[in-house]
This record gives C-alpha cells, sequence and structure tokens, in this order.
C-alpha cells in the first residue's frame, strides 16, 4: 500500500477507478463533484495534465492544490486525498483544506482516514496550526472520519440545495 501522485503506468488503475465511480456511484450525492472530475478526466494523462494545472492556477478564485491516490497495489487505487495549499475566505466555508473520497468498491475499510492521516501529516510538516474540512450535515460517513480525526464542529453554513455544510477544524500539534 502507497499514497502518491499518479504516474502514466498507472492507465489501468486508473480506468478502472474512474469506472468505480461513474458506475456504482451515481446516485450518491456526496460524490457528486469526485464524479464530475473523473468524467472529464478521461485518461491517467488528462488527470496527470489537470494535476499538473491545479498547481499553479490561473483563475483568481483558486488555490494551489495536489493530489494523492492510496494504491493498494499495482492495479487498484482505493481513493483519493486533495491538499490545498492555501486558503481564501470563500474556500474556508465551502471547501477547506482538504477533500478526500474513497471508490465505491473500498469503502469501509479504513481507507478515508488513511488518506485524511496522510494530509494531516503533510500539512503538520508544513508548519500549519490547523486545517479545516467541510463536510454535508447528513454526509454521516465523512463527518465521522473528520471527528475521529481531532475534527472540531466550529458551525454550520448554508449548503447547496437544503442541507447545511459543517465547518471542521483540526488543531496541528507540531513536535
Amino acid at each position: 500500500m502507497v499514497i502518491r501522485g499518479l504516474r502514466a503506468e498507472d492507465a489501468a488503475a486508473y480506468a478502472v477507478y474512474r469506472r468505480d465511480f461513474l458506475d456504482n456511484d451515481a446516485d450518491n450525492p456526496y460524490s457528486a463533484g469526485i464524479r464530475r472530475q473523473l468524467d472529464a478526466d478521461d485518461t491517467v494523462d488528462e488527470a496527470i495534465m489537470r494535476a499538473l494545472s491545479n498547481l499553479q492556477p490561473t483563475a483568481e478564485w483558486r488555490v494551489p492544490q495536489v493530489d494523492y491516490y492510496l494504491f493498494l497495489d499495482a492495479a487498484t487505487i482505493a481513493g483519493r486525498v486533495s491538499c490545498r495549499l492555501a486558503m481564501t475566505p470563500e474556500l474556508a466555508e465551502t471547501g477547506g483544506h482538504i477533500g478526500y473520497g474513497v471508490a465505491p468498491s473500498q469503502r469501509r475499510h479504513g481507507y478515508a482516514q488513511q488518506l485524511l492521516q496522510y494530509a494531516l501529516n503533510l500539512y503538520r510538516r508544513r508548519g500549519e496550526p490547523f486545517v479545516i474540512l467541510t463536510a454535508a450535515a447528513g454526509n454521516k460517513a465523512s463527518r465521522h472520519v473528520i471527528e475521529a480525526n481531532g475534527g472540531v464542529l466550529q458551525r454550520q453554513v448554508p449548503g447547496k440545495g437544503d442541507e447545511p455544510l459543517c465547518i471542521y477544524h483540526i488543531a496541528l500539534t507540531h513536535a
């Protein structure tokens, strides 16, 4: 098991991961953004190009972001964690520092926990005092992962549709 960025040789694993979300998660409102991105990134090369462009975004409202994938083996991607390397007031209310998603066929194995721990360690090494994470109020699985990692609910804000968005902070201690 390894967490790392995508490489060209990951084409087959990426294709399976992509199909897993697109074919098996269509009714999950909490993965709509992931599905939109995977639908646009048809190949591993497109995903790599998007990841590279995310490092130096051109849109004024965007911040640099790095994506890491959890590989169970060379052929299986279990999930992805996205780490935003800067914060804006808008992101603090809509997305936070970290986003993660686990492929439908790989859920309930603790992989979201591993991805979040990896990201938290990255921010600790960067010297961040805390990170912001968000989860839809009804997304019990994501909220559980955040809370199990020390997430403290700061407030709820209006989200998309009728469902509030929960804003969490996780304090990062530095050894």
